[in-house]
């Protein structure tokens, strides 16, 4: 054997035996980046499920509820009653009508406009407020069906009043031990958005007049309130989740430059990261904004097509990535391009959850905010099983089935969203949608990444970092045995 065979192979023997020689108590090979994201991971999942807010209250069916909605060009709500106290007061069987309650709330539009019209009112010092009421509906809750009555004050205000009397006695006029609730649901000088069960006061007997008058709660309160609605539209929009994922997959596991086979270096990574996240952040923030500030009004089914197309082409890409190196080289333009649409989405959130009625640039920005957090913490969800596996040889295995079942969501999405259809794709996505609850799937990946990496590293197989080679610039001459 030469002498530089000799010499590799000692190298080799060295190497192997510091990976086990050097292990942690979890059978990890002790490199920085191995338990530190792993404890990263599990610490970021109990940071986030600590700041989970409660579930919101349900509706009691024994109480009215008066919401009420302040913004910069208007004030709107609207009056909710159980249908059983509604039916008393009227003298009328709502259920019973042709048509069942729905049927039966719409016929009696006229009657509970009268009714209600004649036992609530809003105004200020200038005097009684002028509203409008809009089309009946029905709301069911667990303890019973609802009315409900829409309604817009028809007054110029200068910006959301802070100050005005409610005056509410639905059903309480009739019945002396029934009361109702009085409920902010959006007002940005109070920081309260999309409050559905946190009563400001309340309407009984001899207490039927209320004067309102709401704390300024400060522009960075209202600010953090709307950013957790950012992350909030993230979260419940399982398609943008996936759309992150897939990009997360790609940045971790594709490997080095043009290679089909070498491992990015972890300098690689962290540059193919901050290029993806600036992309993508980019085109997310200028898409929320044309969306968002009313530049872009586009279909709402439109912008739905295209975030699952976005999430369809990305991952056919990841997969022909792996194998087909020039693909790689349109990596950016399909981020910016996902960035975009995604960006319109959450624009088309942030429209229609009314954020554009108050302090719209402002709100936006802390919406975005919101938003990129989220995405943020999704892509490191993702990353970091991906990141224990890709020096094992089944990283090409989850980059490519993984990319798979998400580019079969893309095609259910998209072909439901053409065909306006009402497809059970849900009942699939909602595990990775609903917290706490995917939380478990991201700490089980980890524990089964760790685990992988654990049983790889212990017989020696993970692949080295950059060209699986040796190199030694030294000139070796070869031995020459005589004799």
């Amino acid at each position: 054997m030469s002498r530089r065979r000799v010499e590799v192979a000692e190298r080799r023997s060295r190497s192997a035996w510091s990976l086990r020689g050097r292990s942690s108590l979890t059978g990890l090979e002790l490199r920085p980046s191995g338990p530190r994201v792993v404890a990263f991971v599990v610490a970021s999942v109990a940071a986030v499920l600590a700041m989970v807010a409660p579930t919101a209250l349900a509706h009691s069916g024994k109480q009215s509820y008066l919401y009420i909605s302040l913004f910069d060009d208007g004030v709107e709500g609207r009056v909710e009653i159980p249908v059983v106290d509604l039916d008393r007061v009227l003298r009328v069987d709502l259920a019973d009508a042709p048509g069942g309650l729905r049927g039966g709330v719409r016929a009696a539009q006229a009657e509970i406009e009268v009714y209600v019209s004649g036992h609530f009112s809003l105004g200020d010092d200038t005097g009684t407020w002028s509203i409008e009421f809009g089309s009946a509906e029905v709301l069911a809750t667990e303890n019973g069906p609802y009315a409900v009555l829409p309604y817009v004050v028809d007054e110029s205000f200068d910006g959301a009043p802070t100050r005005f009397t409610a005056e509410f006695d639905v059903v309480i006029e009739s019945d002396p031990e029934k009361d109702a609730l009085l409920i902010i649901e959006d007002d940005w000088r109070s920081a309260t958005f999309d409050n559905g069960s946190d009563p400001l006061l309340g309407f009984s007997t001899g207490l039927t007049v209320q004067d309102v008058v709401l704390d300024d709660a400060g522009a960075l309160s209202s600010m953090a309130a709307i950013r957790g609605l950012g992350s909030d539209a993230v979260r419940n929009g399982i398609d943008i989740m996936f759309v992150v994922a897939v990009l997360a997959l790609g940045v971790v596991l594709l490997p080095a430059g043009r290679s089909r086979s070498d491992l990015a270096t972890n300098v690689e990574l962290l540059g193919r990261a901050a290029r993806s996240a600036g992309v993508f952040g980019g085109l997310v923030a200028f898409g929320a904004a044309m969306a968002g500030l009313g530049v872009l009004d586009l279909p709402d089914r439109l912008v739905a097509v295209g975030v699952s197309v976005a999430l369809g082409v990305l991952a056919l890409a990841a997969i022909v990535a792996r194998f087909r190196p020039g693909v790689r080289s349109a990596g950016p333009w399909l981020t910016a391009g996902a960035g975009f649409v995604v960006g319109l989405e959450l624009g088309r959130v942030f429209v229609s959850d009314q954020l554009d009625r108050s302090r719209p640039a402002v709100s936006l920005v802390a919406f975005v905010v919101g938003a990129v957090i989220a995405m943020a913490l999704v892509a490191l969800f993702v990353g970091a099983p991906a990141f224990l596996v890709r020096r094992t040889r089944y990283a090409t295995g989850v980059l490519v089935v993984v990319a798979a079942v998400l580019l079969g969501y893309s095609v259910a999405w998209t072909g439901e969203r053409l065909l306006d259809a009402d497809w059970p794709i849900e009942e699939f996505a909602n595990p990775f949608r609903v917290w706490p609850r995917n939380a478990w799937f991201v700490l089980l990946a980890v524990a089964v990444a760790a685990g992988i990496r654990a049983i790889e590293a212990r017989a020696g197989r993970l692949r080295p970092v950059g060209p699986d080679r040796v190199d030694d610039d030294t000139p070796v001459h070869d031995a020459v045995t005589v004799g």
